[in-house]
């Protein structure tokens, strides 16, 4: 099977995670107490959560391939930095460059800010998941720790890929990688540690980024694929059996609870490394022609899924600070309320998630496209 340069239902998936992250992080339903669908309509708002899951394995997965791809060419290591670095940085910093320095110079500086910049070296030196989960500063870019994790993993995965050199090594790191990172947040849970540590610490959110580098080798190796195809579907009733177990064990994946924080996060990456296995093998037959595959999977390519997915970076960005700033200000002088009431706060979910597309594009094509047409010297 040939595989393709560019897997678009990869897209579409990207896509889901931002508007799972989203839905999530500005979801204003909650109330003391909620019964019958309001409860309903607040799990599934906040289960939105798994939206970073899904993320961290997606990079695993395309960075794993890239790397693997890369090695024995010339500079592939240097490229593979570069062309990162001119994905990432522009927009992280530009975002951080407007906060602390340019609403300053202006006197117009949010007061949740004002309090971030004794503290703001751990967010431009991509650290800030230690240091907020240990409580130092007031953590007023609460969604920065997981671009914060990104970036170590962007720095230390191409050292190991490019060491072990062949795909067998690296699945066998990748597995290595994801047991220390469980076990991990097992002591570390029992130790009492705080939650947010288990929950944004680099080293216990390994595992999701190693299985979809796990899954990116098994895409790879003809003869590990070949065996998947011969046996998928006891692998498939196999995984279908797990997640519904972990579902119920964990009672729905709850964020912060010691089963799904130990077991529940890693069933959750070994679920999503399979379905992005599973999406890019049928991007693959898809590019060969004549071969109509799944409704899930042509779903995926969606045009306005596809389109989300494209600019989820700038959304995932964006969308907290425009949410904290502006949300429960505009919505007090609308007189809306959201807690408790499902159509109102799903109608705010929506806005915020529409109004960050908006400004997410806007940033890409007149910003971030102009450090994008640069990595075209590190091909």
């Amino acid at each position: 099977m040939t595989r393709p340069s560019h897997l678009p239902s990869l897209d579409g998936i990207r896509g889901l995670a931002i508007l799972m992250v989203i839905a999530h992080n500005v979801q204003l339903l909650d109330v003391p107490e909620m019964h019958g669908a309001v409860a309903l309509a607040q799990l599934a708002l906040n289960i939105g959560w798994i939206g970073v899951q899904l993320f961290f394995v997606l990079s695993g997965f395309l960075i794993t391939g890239i790397l693997l791809d890369s090695v024995g060419q010339p500079h592939g290591l240097r490229n593979f930095i570069a062309r990162r670095a001119l994905r990432i940085f522009p927009l992280y910093y530009g975002a951080l460059v407007l906060i602390f320095v340019l609403l300053p110079l202006l006197g117009a500086q949010p007061e949740m800010y004002k309090a971030q910049a004794p503290y703001q070296i751990w967010l431009w030196v991509y650290l800030s998941n230690w240091t907020d989960a240990m409580g130092i500063g007031p953590g007023s870019l609460p969604h920065f720790w997981s671009l914060a994790v990104e970036e170590q993993f962007y720095l230390l995965w191409p050292l190991l890929v490019f060491s072990l050199r062949t795909p067998q090594r690296v699945a066998v790191m990748c597995a290595l990688v994801s047991i220390i990172s469980l076990l991990c947040r097992m002591a570390l849970y029992n130790a009492d540690a705080n939650h947010r540590i288990v929950y944004e610490w680099t080293i216990c959110r390994m595992d999701a980024l190693a299985l979809g580098g796990l899954a990116a080798t098994c895409w790879r190796v003809e003869t590990w694929r070949n065996w998947i195809a011969a046996h998928r579907r006891q692998l498939a009733w196999a995984l279908l059996l797990l997640l519904t177990s972990s579902f119920l064990w964990t009672h729905a994946f709850p964020r912060a609870t010691f089963r799904s924080m130990t077991e529940g996060y890693t069933v959750l990456a070994i679920g999503f490394a399979a379905w992005l296995y599973l999406a890019a093998n049928h991007d693959a037959l898809a590019a060969t022609g004549g071969v109509r595959t799944p409704a899930w999977h042509r779903a995926l390519r969606n045009p306005v899924l596809q389109s989300v997915g494209k600019y989820s970076y700038g959304m995932y960005v964006i969308h907290k600070p425009l949410h904290d700033l502006f949300s429960a200000d505009v919505l007090a002088r609308m007189g809306v309320q959201t807690e408790g009431h499902i159509l109102n706060a799903c109608l705010h979910v929506l806005a915020v998630t529409l109004i960050s597309y908006a400004a997410a594009w806007l940033t890409y094509h007149l910003y971030e496209v102009h450090f994008l047409r640069l990595k075209r010297h590190f091909a």
